[in-house]
C-alpha cells in the first residue's frame, strides 16, 4: 500500500477513473479521514492535476453542515492526496436498485439543497449531483461531495473544450447536456433526478449511451410518479424543469417547499423505512402552487396609545358601579327613607362623564405611561443581559429605538441608545481582534446607526475595511500557494511560503495556510537533506536559512545544522573522492547516465568549488566524448540523437570548435534528399524496451499480490501502461486477462489463512477488473461468513472494539446474513457488562 507522510492507510474505499479513495487515520490529530489519492499515471495529463486540486481549493471555501469538510490537501512524491471527512454511511442510495421511503428521500433532498443554495451563494455550480455523490453519517445526515468539476460562476472558462459536455450523463440537466453555460438550477435539476431515483428506485431517462440520454433529458417530458406518490407530482415537476426560469431558482426554494410538503403531513403518519405514503391534508397541489410564503417573523406594532373616551368610560363604569355598591350600603345603614345620598352619588358621577368627555385630552395626559415605562424596563433588562441587537422586537437596541420614537426627548431613551451603540462598537472591536470580520461589520453597522458615526466608528470601519479587502484575496493567494508548493517554487516574492504567511497575517486560523506553510518547510528540508547526500554544506545552509525564516520552531532544525557542521568539517576530503569516483566513471563510459555518473559528480564538485580546475577539464573531456558519439550518429544517418549529443556538448563546451564542426556534418546531413534515410518504425526500441519492462514488473507485481495496489506500481496499473504504447501487445493483452483469476487465487488463500482483510482486497480486485463476473456475490456471502466467524470469536475473547469492526465488515458486505442480529445482542451485552 502507497505511504503518505502524516496518514496511516487503513484499507481502499472506492477506486475512480483518476483517484483512489483510502480509510486513514490522519495521525497528528488522530481521527479516521477519508483520503482522496489521485492517480500517477494522471500526471502527464495537467488538466488531471488541476481539476483534482481544484476540488479541495474549491470544498476549502464551503463551510456547510451537509458539504463534506476538507481538512488537508497536498502532495506526497508522486501522489496529489486530500484528506477529507470520512462519512461511514456510504452513498446514499445502494446500488440494490430499492427505492428509500418519501419521508426519507425528501429530507435528503431538503438537506442537499440547503447545500447547493450555500455553495451558489459562494459562487460554485457543483456540476456532478448524483447519489454517489451524496454521502450519509452515522447519524443519518448528508453531505455533498466531489466538487472536482465544479466551475465559479462569474468565469466561463473550461477545463474540456468548447461545447464539451462535462458530469454524468443520467444526472444532467438539458442545457448541461447540450454543452451550454449552466448556473447553479441546473444542480436543481440533477438533484431532482436523484429525488425521482431514491423515490423509484432507479433513473428517469434510460438509453444504452450517453448521447441518448442526453437526447431524452432535452426531449422528453417529466417522468410521472405513481398514484401513491401523486402528491409529489408538482415538486418534480419544477425541479425536472426542462427551461431553467421555470425551476425553483435557488436551493432556499426548495427548502421551503419540501418543508410546506412535511408540514401537511399529519403528525404521527409520517412514513417511516418501507413504509406508503399516506395521503396528505391539506392537499400539497394546493401548496406547491401558491406563491413562495416569507419565513421571516415578522411582528405588527402599532405607536403607544393611551385609549379614547369609550375605553375611559369603562373605568367609569367601573366606578358607577361602585356607587350603586356604596347607595345600598347607605339605605341599610339609614333605612328605605328618600335616597337623597344615592340621588347625589349619581348626580355626580354623571357630571364626571361630562368632564371625561369634555377634557378627554387632559386626561390624556394625566394617565400612567405604563406601556413607554414598560419598553424602557424591558430595554434596560436586555442591556444588562448583553442581548444588544436582534430582529425579533427583544434586543435593547430594538427597545430603546422604540423607546425613542415614542418620545424623543426622554433622557433615558437617549441614554440607553448611547449605551447599546458604545457596547456593539466594544463587540465590533472584540469580533475584528479575534478575525471574525463578517460579524465584526455587522455590529458595527448597527453602531454606527445608534450612535451617527463619530471617530472612533469611522476608525475601526477603516481598518475593517482594509482586512475585508485582503480577505477577498486569501482564495486566490491560496490557489497561488498551492500552485507554487507544487512547482516547488518555495521561497521568493512569489512563492509559496510568502503566499502562505500572508494569508495567516490576514486570517490567524486558516487550518489550509498553517498545513501549507509546514509543507513548504518539509520541502525545503526535504531539499537541505538532497544537498547534504551529495555533501553540498552551502545548499544546505541556504535552505535551512530559509526553514528558520518561516517556521523557527521547526523540529528538524538541530539535526539539519548538526549534519551540515559535519559535511563542512570534512568538504575537502569529499571533493577529492568526487573527483577521483567522476574521472573513473569517465574511464569506464559512464558519462550521463545516472546520479553518479561523471557529469553529475564534476558538477557537484564545481557547486561547492566553482574554480576547481581538475573538474572544468573533466567536463571539458565529457563534451569531447558527446562530439565523438554524435559524429557517429551522423554516420549511421541518426539526426535526432546526433542533435542530442551535440546540444549536450554546446552546454559543457560552447567555444569547442568540434562542436562547430559536427553542427555542420549534421546540417548537411538534414540536406539529404532523403533527410538522413531513416524510417521511424510505429514502436521505436525504446518503446519496445518500455514494454518489456512494464510487462515484466506487472509478472512481478501479480504474484506477490499487488494486483490494483498500490497505484502507478500494481499489476493492473503496468498492464494499462504498456497497453498505452502499443494497444495490441499480446503480452500484456493476456497479463490483464489473467488477473481475475489471480484475485480469486489469492482470495481462497487468504481466506484459507483465517486473513479476511486480506480476502477483502482481493475481492476489491475482482470487483476492479472484472465488475460483472459472476463469482462475486458468492465471494462477499463467503467473505461475509469469514468476517462473522472472527466477531464471533473475538467476542468470545472479550475484544469488543475487534469483534465490532468485525461485525461490520460482515454487514457492509452481507446486511441480510441472519447471524449479524445475534451477534449484535452479544455485542450489546458485553457492553452492558452482561456479556
Amino acid at each position: 500500500m502507497i505511504e503518505i507522510p502524516g496518514y496511516r492507510l487503513l484499507r481502499q474505499l472506492g477506486r475512480g477513473g483518476m483517484a483512489t479513495v483510502y480509510l486513514a487515520v490522519q495521525q497528528s490529530v488522530d481521527r479516521e479521514v477519508a483520503l482522496k489519492v489521485m492517480s500517477p499515471a494522471l500526471l502527464v495529463d495537467p488538466d488531471f492535476g488541476e481539476r483534482f486540486l481544484r476540488e479541495a481549493r474549491i470544498a476549502a471555501h464551503l463551510h456547510h453542515r451537509h458539504v463534506v469538510g476538507i481538512y488537508d490537501v497536498g502532495r506526497a512524491g508522486n501522489y496529489h492526496y486530500i484528506a477529507m471527512e470520512y462519512l461511514s454511511g456510504g452513498p446514499v442510495l445502494a446500488r440494490d436498485g430499492n427505492a428509500r421511503d418519501a419521508a426519507f428521500a425528501l429530507r435528503i433532498t431538503r438537506e442537499i439543497a440547503g447545500a447547493l443554495n450555500y455553495a451558489q451563494e459562494k459562487g460554485f455550480v457543483h456540476r456532478d449531483v448524483k447519489p454517489d455523490n451524496i454521502l450519509l453519517r452515522d447519524d443519518g445526515s448528508s453531505a455533498l461531495t466531489d466538487f472536482g468539476i465544479a466551475r465559479a460562476l462569474d468565469t466561463t472558462l473550461r477545463m474540456t473544450r468548447t461545447g464539451a459536455v462535462v458530469g454524468t450523463p443520467h444526472y444532467m440537466s438539458p442545457e448541461q447536456a447540450r454543452g451550454r453555460q449552466v448556473d447553479g438550477r441546473a444542480d436543481l435539476y440533477s438533484l431532482g433526478i436523484v429525488l425521482y431515483e431514491m423515490l423509484i428506485g432507479h433513473v428517469p431517462y434510460r438509453a444504452e449511451d450517453s448521447l441518448a440520454i442526453g437526447i431524452k433529458h432535452i426531449t422528453e417530458p417529466v417522468p410521472v410518479l405513481p398514484e401513491a406518490l401523486a402528491y409529489l407530482q408538482p415538486l418534480l415537476e419544477r425541479l425536472l424543469a426542462k427551461q431553467p426560469e421555470d425551476r425553483f431558482q435557488t436551493g432556499n426554494e426548495v427548502v421551503a417547499a419540501i418543508e410546506r410538503v412535511e408540514r401537511c403531513m399529519p403528525e404521527g403518519a409520517r412514513p417511516a423505512a418501507g413504509a406508503g405514503h399516506p395521503p396528505l391534508t391539506p392537499p400539497v397541489v394546493d401548496v406547491l402552487a401558491s406563491a413562495p410564503i416569507s419565513v421571516g417573523n415578522v411582528r405588527e406594532r402599532a405607536e403607544p396609545d393611551l385609549g379614547h373616551l369609550d375605553q375611559i368610560a369603562v373605568a367609569i363604569d367601573a366606578d358607577e358601579r361602585t356607587g350603586h355598591r356604596l347607595a345600598a350600603a347607605a339605605r341599610r345603614r339609614h333605612g328605605n327613607g328618600p335616597p337623597w345620598g344615592a340621588l347625589a352619588l349619581f348626580i355626580l358621577i354623571g357630571a364626571s362623564s361630562f368632564a371625561a368627555w369634555h377634557y378627554q385630552d387632559t386626561l390624556r395626559r394625566l394617565l400612567p405611561r405604563t406601556e413607554f415605562n414598560d419598553t424602557l424596563s424591558r430595554a434596560q433588562r436586555a442591556l444588562d443581559n448583553g442581548d444588544l441587537s436582534g430582529q425579533q422586537g427583544r434586543s435593547a437596541r430594538e427597545l430603546f429605538l422604540a423607546a425613542r420614537a415614542q418620545d424623543p426627548d426622554n433622557d433615558t431613551a437617549r441614554r440607553g441608545v448611547e449605551q447599546v451603540g458604545r457596547k456593539l462598537l466594544e463587540r465590533a472591536q472584540a469580533a475584528f481582534d479575534r478575525g471574525d470580520f463578517a460579524a465584526a461589520r455587522t455590529q458595527l453597522d448597527d453602531a454606527r446607526e445608534l450612535l451617527g458615526g463619530g471617530s472612533d466608528v469611522d476608525r475601526l470601519d477603516q481598518t475593517l475595511k482594509a482586512r475585508e479587502a485582503a480577505s477577498a484575496q486569501i482564495g486566490q493567494w491560496l490557489d497561488q500557494a498551492s500552485k507554487a508548493l507544487d512547482a516547488g517554487q518555495i521561497m521568493g516574492a512569489d512563492g509559496a511560503a510568502v503566499l502562505y504567511q500572508r494569508v495567516l497575517q490576514n486570517d490567524k486560523g486558516n487550518a489550509l495556510a498553517q498545513a501549507g506553510l509546514s509543507k513548504c518547510a518539509d520541502a525545503l528540508a526535504a531539499q537541505a537533506r538532497g544537498a547534504l547526500a551529495v555533501k553540498d554544506a552551502a545548499g544546505a545552509s541556504t535552505r535551512v536559512d530559509d526553514i528558520v525564516r518561516i517556521q523557527p520552531a521547526y523540529p528538524g532544525l538541530p539535526e539539519l545544522q548538526g549534519e551540515i557542521a559535519q559535511v563542512r568539517s570534512a568538504d575537502h576530503a569529499v571533493l577529492d573522492e568526487t573527483l577521483k569516483r567522476a574521472d573513473a566513471q569517465v574511464r569506464e563510459g559512464h558519462l550521463d547516465d545516472g546520479e553518479a555518473s561523471a557529469l553529475v559528480l564534476y558538477r557537484a564538485v564545481l557547486k561547492r568549488d566553482p574554480d576547481n580546475t581538475h573538474a572544468k577539464d573533466g567536463l571539458r573531456r565529457i563534451a569531447q566524448a558527446f562530439v565523438t558519439q554524435a559524429d557517429t550518429a551522423i554516420e549511421g544517418g541518426n539526426p535526432d540523437v546526433a542533435e542530442k549529443l551535440i546540444n549536450a556538448a554546446a552546454g559543457l563546451a560552447p567555444d569547442s570548435p568540434d562542436v562547430r564542426t559536427a553542427r555542420a556534418n549534421l546540417r548537411e546531413l538534414r540536406e539529404r534528399p532523403d533527410g538522413g534515410g531513416t524510417q521511424q518504425p510505429a514502436i521505436t526500441p525504446t518503446q519496445a524496451d518500455q514494454i518489456r519492462a512494464l510487462v515484466l514488473g506487472a509478472a512481478k507485481a501479480a504474484e506477490i499480490g499487488n494486483l490494483i495496489l498500490p497505484p502507478g506500481d500494481s499489476a493492473y496499473d503496468k498492464y494499462r501502461a504498456a497497453l498505452a504504447i502499443d494497444g495490441n501487445d499480446k503480452r500484456a493483452l493476456e497479463g490483464l486477462a489473467r488477473l481475475p483469476a489471480r484475485a480469486k487465487e489469492l482470495f481462497e488463500q487468504a481466506l484459507t489463512n483465517g486473513a479476511p482483510l486480506r480476502a477483502r482486497a482481493m475481492l476489491d480486485s475482482v470487483n476492479q477488473i472484472a465488475p460483472e463476473d459472476s463469482a462475486i456475490p458468492a465471494m462477499r456471502g463467503r467473505l461475509a461468513s469469514a468476517f462473522l466467524d472472527q466477531a464471533d470469536l473475538r467476542i468470545s475473547e472479550g475484544r469488543h472494539f475487534d469483534a465490532t469492526r468485525a461485525l461490520n465488515a460482515a454487514r457492509e458486505l452481507n446486511p441480510n446474513d441472519p447471524r449479524i442480529a445475534a451477534l449484535d445482542a452479544r455485542l450489546q451485552a458485553m457492553a452492558e457488562g452482561r456479556g
